[in-house]
């Protein structure tokens, strides 16, 4: 029988000639702020490799470079905390305007506040105070696969992708996040993570 472990093997023991094992996973130790002015989207870092079997995870530019073709199963997850968001300057002005319990205990049926304080304008502001959120697989600069989401204020989130690539030998794959509210992405081994596996096939 046939003892190779880390070489392809062609040897007559082998029914198919398949290639060596490829996978890694790589988690995130260090927060990462994220400013949505400065960029639409930003590298996530995972600096922390908890194995690779073929040495084709690079912590240093958190880049994932295969060194064979193949089938790829490609999983990444963020998870992100936004930052709160500052008080609305006009709201707080309608409320000093208003003398009555509607805006400090939300239970006065006045014409006044029927008037100003209606629950269409209510359900319209609160829309305005989420943001959109999103994750994506990028290999060579191209985002081949994206999940987004729309979040409610101040809610932190967990997103994640799975995706199958076939991807070449030299290929780079990276994760990318953009949202359009500023905050801090977290940084714990199952909250945000990357990995990734090659099907064993011909190719």
């Amino acid at each position: 029988m046939c003892h190779k472990k880390q070489d392809d093997c062609h040897c007559d023991n082998k029914k198919h000639n398949l290639v060596r094992a490829s996978a890694f996973r790589a988690n995130k130790n260090t927060p990462q702020l994220y400013e949505a002015a400065l960029t639409p989207s930003v590298k996530v870092l995972f600096q922390t490799e908890q194995f690779d079997l073929a040495d084709e995870y690079n912590p240093h530019i958190s880049t994932f470079i295969p060194t064979k073709d193949g089938i790829y199963e490609i999983t990444a997850k963020v998870s992100f905390c936004p930052s709160k968001s500052k008080s609305n300057d006009s709201s707080k002005n309608k409320k000093d305007n208003c003398n009555c319990d509607y805006c400090s205990k939300n239970s006065c049926n006045c014409d006044y506040c029927r008037k100003h304080h209606s629950s269409k304008d209510k359900k319209k502001n609160s829309s305005k105070e989420g943001y959109v959120a999103s994750i994506s697989i990028n290999v060579n600069g191209d985002n081949l696969d994206i999940v987004n989401d729309f979040l409610g204020k101040s809610r932190p989130i967990g997103l994640s992708v799975t995706t199958i690539l076939q991807l070449q030998a030299g290929d780079r794959v990276q994760v990318l996040f953009s949202a359009d509210a500023n905050g801090e992405i977290l940084a714990e081994a199952s909250l945000t993570n990357f990995q990734a596996a090659r099907f064993p096939s011909p190719m």
